[in-house]
């Protein structure tokens, strides 16, 4: 029988985490440079990052910030990353970590919730889509090297 359990990730969760991000942005980070940015991030309660265990075996993560917006007078949340590991795709695992994530949004009173991801991407665009994530607006990006 398939289990599939989400939960939020912690310090133990970092080796198998860092082994998911290089497959999900391969050579974009040192390893050592992860691990500083993730032990960092997961000190920070606007930071909340959830893992998906199949069978005990963490196969994918969704993270995400909140922040506190004073010009909407209201706490938004943006979700950085989903990743599924390329063999656990497909069996709704994306779908349980959105889920999941919306669910703990909204009881959190986040007023919206945001996600970015490379117009190409139609299997997320399509995730997004199915979850009600609908609005659609621009984003610009610069990067610093």
């Amino acid at each position: 029988m398939t289990r599939l359990r989400v939960r939020h990730a912690d310090n133990s969760d970092v080796p198998v985490l860092l082994m998911l991000a290089e497959e999900f942005m391969p050579e974009v980070a040192t390893k050592g440079r992860r691990i500083e940015i993730l032990r960092h991030a997961l000190k920070n309660p606007d930071y909340h990052l959830l893992v998906a265990e199949l069978n005990g075996e963490i196969v994918g993560f969704i993270d995400y910030w909140v922040i506190h917006d004073f010009a909407h007078g209201a706490k938004l949340s943006y979700i950085q990353n989903l990743y599924i590991a390329s063999k656990h795709r497909r069996k709704g695992i994306g779908s349980r970590l959105l889920q999941e994530t919306l669910r703990r949004a909204e009881t959190d009173g986040v007023l919206e919730i945001h996600v970015v991801t490379e117009f190409e991407n139609e299997p997320a665009i399509s995730l997004y889509r199915k979850h009600g994530l609908t609005k659609e607006s621009l984003q610009l990006e610069k990067e610093f090297e």
